[in-house]
Parts: structure tokens; sequence; C-alpha cells
């Protein structure tokens, strides 16, 4: 769900060194458009990242840009001039200019002087220098003196001119240090271009070549004084969390800031019109009249457990979804993220509404109707794609497209299905390769795709991996056949080339390049940049109905899985468990992400049906048993970003968390599996302490250390928190045919997709 830097979505998170979107890897997850690399020489606040480190918003299960900031968030590494030491040299250099540019400007002015002199009678020349002779008192000698005293008269006002000019560059290095100091709040604040713009003009999208506004002092309401300022100019920010070993520095393309307004206008919107809502009487309890659709026969039975309600801590999670969305209305409506701490809105994603679709099926699903109807009219009054603005494809797709289909799911409303469709027609041109394995990154309004510099024209294994459930989805329902092909083809031809890896088969490189058709490396990982592919493998079987012509699909998984087991899996100090490791340059590389937790929930929805199915469950088990651990050694109770471990024993490594879902992705499918009350235990302890800590008045926001009893806040509520974090946590805490799992699967960002089972497909078996 992110990418990884070092080799966001990742990566930068997609994301707290926070562009890590982001999966924002989910890297989730950016800022993207512009130009060159950006790279800074600290660490990124709130991580333990490399220096160079730039994340945009969290990195994303799955890859690209940030499901970052990590996290979320805009994390800046220090720059030299926030450093007072290093003042000096800078002064010193500006000096040195200064008496350089004052010595030329006299001899300069001199010249012309000397030479006329020269010209005339009267004059004498003693020791190589130029000298006058006045005592004559000639009129040649008096045209001179009086030239001399022009010359030195000039001398002394631009000598004057440069001083001043010396004392205000002085002065602006030590704004310019503040400033930095600043940035990360600052840029943190800053809306990407087109924040809540509509077709018919209001609140139109702003020039990608804007001057941002940045504070400068006190003023407004909020305390802050704006001014006029150039914007930063780059391409794309990517959301990954590092990987543990790598020391190659990554460099980072930047997106132009777009306008900083203040205060913001957020607009209210209304909850009137005729569409489908969901009835609060019944908590919505939509998968099917307490799951019909699962129990008719007419979808696989999957042999889960039948679980009843816990009404008060199932409410309590809603009133945490209530609350949380609340504070995004007020005061970030329309922007793709809420950052609490400044009460504004940010945008990370183009300006797509991403929290307002991110949450919509889980407005649906808990019964909020009044939030959902507003969150309804927005998308079908506001939204709109016809945007300058450089998209990550796949946190487009598993934000957005998803989150479209599954609220058409839900409801039954068409309009989200025009508006998916008007969407995939804009991430189109990311397809036009040699080998049809898209790029990372497309113009929405230009159709220009590229993938980003610091993969060195490779497209990522979890990015393109990871459109499959949505793009098929979206062809069953409108009868368009395109999509699927588009995604299916993908897939299939990853499947001809899967020997080819240098890799233990069944384990991918994160990185193919889409004109050659070749692997790029032979890093693999389960976590950033990687993860969802393995996901899809098993989901869009799934999705398909787990029919026989979906059997290509899950002869993948099913040879990914052993690899993994195999080759990547190893226990963990405490009996019971059990971690993912990464695997690089054919040797395994002991660090596991909090994405990687997915794992855990992956293993129990695959195992049925499966030879492998005990060895399955308990892998599953110990895995998740693990993540459990991230949480309950911390002094937070909150889990670190990544952990690393030597000689079995678990160490932090990224000491931020930005509100991730893996580990409760994971509890939910053990419980909703096996029944057993120990994952409810889990999932409410996990629950208090993300209330006690994220929790402010104005917002839910991560943490920046959570080996601390005061961990510090970072500044952004992350849109999948809304989408995936919540929803676990109600989910686990529900009845078993609230989302059945017979009748629904959840993408990557866990938007709910209705299981339509499929009699043909053209990923073939092995």
């Amino acid at each position: 769900r992110s990418v990884d830097p070092t080799d966001r979505r990742s990566p930068l998170s997609r994301t707290t060194g926070t562009v890590v979107n982001t999966r924002g890897h989910r890297n989730d997850r950016p800022l993207t458009q512009g130009g060159g690399p950006f790279t800074t020489d600290a660490e990124p606040i709130g991580t333990e990242s490399p220096a160079n480190m730039l994340l945009s918003t969290p990195p994303r299960r799955g890859g690209g840009t940030i499901k970052g900031n990590p996290g979320g968030n805009l994390a800046y590494g220090a720059s030299i001039m926030t450093r007072p030491g290093k003042l000096i040299p800078i002064l010193g250099l500006v000096a040195v200019v200064f008496f350089v540019a004052v010595y030329r400007e006299t001899a300069m002015l001199e010249l012309p002087s000397t030479r006329s002199a020269d010209m005339r009678a009267g004059h004498a020349e003693t020791g190589g220098g130029v000298h006058l002779d006045t005592g004559g008192g000639s009129p040649g000698d008096k045209w001179q003196l009086r030239e001399l005293e022009q010359t030195q008269d000039s001398i002394a006002k631009e000598t004057a001119k440069l001083a001043q000019e010396v004392q205000r560059l002085s002065k602006s290095v030590q704004e310019s240090a503040k400033r930095v100091d600043a940035i990360p709040e600052l840029l943190d604040t800053a809306p990407a271009d087109g924040a809540g713009d509509s077709k018919d003009g209001i609140n139109a999208p702003v020039d990608t070549n804007v001057q941002a506004k940045a504070p400068i002092g006190t003023g407004d309401s909020n305390g802050i004084k704006w001014a006029n300022e150039k914007a930063a100019t780059t391409t794309y920010t990517s959301h990954y969390p590092t990987t543990a070993g790598t020391t190659t520095p990554m460099k980072i393309d930047w997106a132009p800031l777009a306008e900083l307004t203040a205060p913001q206008n957020i607009e209210k919107m209304p909850t009137a019109g005729d569409f489908p809502r969901p009835e609060e009487s019944t908590l919505a309890r939509n998968s099917g009249p307490n799951g019909e659709v699962a129990h008719s026969g007419t979808v696989p039975n999957a042999k889960w457990a039948t679980v009843y309600v816990d009404e008060e801590k199932r409410d309590a999670v809603r009133d945490a979804m209530r609350d949380a969305y609340n504070a995004y209305e007020t005061y970030a409506m329309g922007y793709d993220e809420l950052q609490p701490l400044t009460k504004r809105g940010k945008n990370a994603f183009g300006g797509l509404g991403a929290t307002v679709i991110d949450s919509l099926d889980t407005l649906w699903i808990m019964g909020l109707k009044d939030q959902y109807s507003r969150a309804r009219n927005w998308v079908s009054e506001r939204l709109h794609f016809d945007r300058n603005y450089e998209a990550s494809v796949f946190e487009t797709t598993i934000r957005v497209v998803g989150g479209l289909i599954a609220a058409h799911d839900l409801s039954g409303d068409p309009m989200y299905l025009e508006k998916c469709l008007d969407l995939v027609r804009h991430l189109k041109p990311a397809f036009s390769t040699e080998t049809g394995i898209p790029y990372n990154i497309v113009n929405l309004k230009k159709g220009w795709a590229k993938n980003p510099t610091w993969s060195r024209g490779a497209s990522t294994l979890a990015e393109f991996g990871t459109l499959q459930m949505e793009y098929i989805a979206l062809s069953e329902r409108t009868g368009d056949g395109e999509w699927r092909d588009l995604a299916e083809s993908i897939v299939e031809y990853v499947r001809k080339i899967r020997t080819q890896t240098g890799t233990p088969l069944g384990l991918y490189p994160l990185y193919l390049n889409p004109h050659r058709g070749t692997w790029e490396n032979t890093h693999v990982s389960f976590g950033a940049m990687g993860d969802s592919w393995y996901e899809y493998l098993l989901k869009v079987w799934v999705q398909g109905g787990r029919t026989k012509a979906m059997k290509g699909w899950h002869d993948m998984w099913e040879e990914s899985m052993r690899a993994m087991i195999d080759k990547l899996v190893f226990d963990g100090e405490e009996a019971g468990t059990k971690y993912v490791a990464e695997f690089n340059a054919n040797h395994a590389v002991h660090k596991m992400d909090h994405l990687t937790c997915f794992v855990g929930g992956m293993l129990v929805l695959g195992s049925h049906g499966s030879k492998h199915e005990a060895e399955y469950m308990k892998v599953a088990a110990e895995i998740t048993k693990m993540c459990w651990r991230m949480y309950s050694t911390q002094p937070t109770g909150i889990a670190p970003e990544y952990v690393n471990f030597q000689d079995k024993k678990m160490h932090v490594g990224g000491k931020f968390n930005i509100q991730r879902p893996e580990a409760i992705e994971a509890i939910f499918y053990m419980y909703r599996k096996t029944g057993d009350p120990m994952y409810r235990e889990w999932a409410w302890e996990m629950f208090q302490n993300m209330r006690r800590h994220y929790r402010t008045e104005t917002g839910w926001v991560g943490l920046k250390d959570v080996r601390s009893p005061n961990p510090g806040h970072d500044n952004t509520m992350q849109s999948f928190f809304l989408a995936e974090t919540l929803k676990y946590f109600y989910l686990i805490f529900s009845d078993s045919d609230t989302i059945n799992l017979d009748e629904w699967v959840l993408n990557t960002e866990a938007h709910p997709i209705r299981v339509m089972p499929r009699d043909k497909s053209a990923v073939h078996p092995n």
C-alpha cells in the first residue's frame, strides 16, 4: 500500500516524515507535479529513515504514492539553514561577495577617469599608478578633480547600497532559517491545486505555476499573517517506508505547492436529494437482509464462524467515526485530508476529496445517514477529474475507483458508476506501454504518463498489480470489458515471465520495466511496494466466485505463499509468533513493516479449500500474534511503522505510527474465521489506546514516537483511518452478516465489492 523510496503509496505514506501517502506504502501517500529531485540532508521528522527520505502521504498496501508523508504528513529533513552553526559560513560568503563587488566596482569606476587624465597635459605617472597633478590649477585639472569627486561619490553611494543589500540578505537568511524550521507544519497545510473545485467554477482549480502563501508572523484568526512566496516545483512524491539495509540516498521528485488560503472557506453540503440512504434503524446491514445473498448458495461458502454483535463496543467505534468525520467536515470538507492540529485541509491526491470517497462506505455501513448524504452530494456536485494533476494510478484506483464502486454496490446509486467511468478514462493513458504494464503516474487532464525518477523508469509491482479488483468490477457492472482486459493482461504478462525474476519462484521483484518487460532488481517485499500484488492474486479469485475459470489467479497465489513460508517466514522470540522478512540479494532481510501484517488476514481468506489450509491458519495466527505484540509491547499500546529482528528479538525500527489498519485487519479475519473472543479483546484494547492517543478536539492524528508515554502528534488524519482502520474495528464488534465475507471482498483500501462468480478469465493456470 505504499512505496519504498530507498529502492510511496513510498518509498515515500502512502506519509512523520510523511507525502509517508500514502500505503500513500500505502504510501500512500503525494504532492505530484513539476520538475527535479529534491533531497534533504537530515532525517525526516518523526522517522528513522535515511537522511534523504521525504515522505508525502503514508505508504499504502500496494504501491505508490504514499496508502504519502510516512503516513500522510509532509515531513522534511532539516535544511542547512535550520542549523545556526551553518549561518556563519553563509554570512561569510555574503561578505566576501560584497567586498569583491565593491573592489570591482571601484576599479571599473576609476578606469574612465584615469584614461581621460592620460590624454590631458599636467598629469604625472609614478609607481605604476595614475596620479593627478592639480598644482597648475588648469581647467583640465579642475575637470579631472570634479570627475574624481563624482566618481568617489558614486562609489560611496554604491557601497551604501551594497551594505544595505548585505544587511537585507543577512536578515533574509535568518528569516529563512526560521521558515525552514516551520516548513513541515506549513507545507502540511498546503492544499494541492483544485481543492474542492467544480466544473461550474466554484473554487476553481489553481494554476500549477501559482504563488504559494506562507505564514510569516501573526495576524488572522489562526494567528497567521500571510505573504506571497514562490511555490516549490517538482513532479512526484512517493509514500513508502524505508527498507532496512539500503544505503543509497533516495531522491524524491516534488510537486508544486498550490495556493494556501487563510482561512479556508469550507462548504457545508446539503443532505437533501432523491437517492438511496442507509437506514439507521438497521445499522445499514447491507449484505442482503441478514446476509440473504450469502446464505442463498449463490456464492461459495468459506465456512466463516457465526458471531454476534457486541453493541456497546460497536457503538463506541461508530461514535469515533462520527467524531472524526465531523471534524473533517468542519475544517477540511472537499480536501483530501484533514490536518487536525492546524484545523486545515490539505490535498495529497489532487483535490479529489480522498477522505470523502474513502468514507462513503464506512458511513453507509455504520448507518450515519446525514454524514453519508452530505458526502454523496459532494461527490455528485463537486467531484470531477479534468485536472492538471499528476495522479498516482495506484492511489487513485484503490481510493477513488474502489470507493465509488463500493458505494454503488452498497447503495445501488448509478451516479457512482458514472463517476467511475469518467475517472478510468482519464487514467487510461497510463497503460500505453509496449507490455501493457502501466506507468505509475498520469496527468489527468493532459494524459501524459510516466514513472517517477527514483524508480529509474520502472513500474512498481504493488502499483501495477493493485488495479485488478476495481477494473474487473467496473466492467462487470457496466458491461464494458475494456477495463477488465486492461487489468487482467497485466497479470497474464507477469505470469509468463515469472520464471525470469532471479528470485525464488513465486517471489516477485519490486520493479518491472514497462517497455522491455525486464525485472530491474531482486528485492522482494510483502510490505511496501510489494504487498498488495499478492493480496490481489487471492482477492480477484475470491471476487470471481472461486470458480474453475479463476484457477490461474489461485495458482499464482499458492505458488507465492509456498515460497513466502519457505523462504521468508521466521519464528519470533515468543512462542507462537512469526514474522515475515524481506528478501534482497539472495538472502533474507529481517525487517517487517506494519503493512506486512495484512499477510495474516490474507492467509485466513485463502485457507478454505486449500490442501494447505491447516498450515495457512497456523501461520496466520502466529503472524497476527506478532502484530498484536507490536502494539502491546509499546508504552503507548500503539505499534511502530516497522520493526527489525535480531536473534528473533523484535526491535523498533520506524518509531512513528500513522493510523495504519493492517494489524486490526488481520485480527478481524482471525475473529471472523475462528470466533475466538481473544481477538475481540485484542481489538478493544487497541481501539482504546488509539482513542486515548490519536484523538484531539479537532480530529484524530498519528504519533511521532510510540516508544514514549507522551508520543507527540503528527498533523494528519489519514483518509485510510476512516476507510479501513475504523471500519475493521466496527466489523469485528458487529455480527457476521454485517459485510458477510462470502458475499463481499474488501479491496486493499477496505472498500467492500460484491462477489460475482465468473466463467472466464484471461489469466491462465500455471
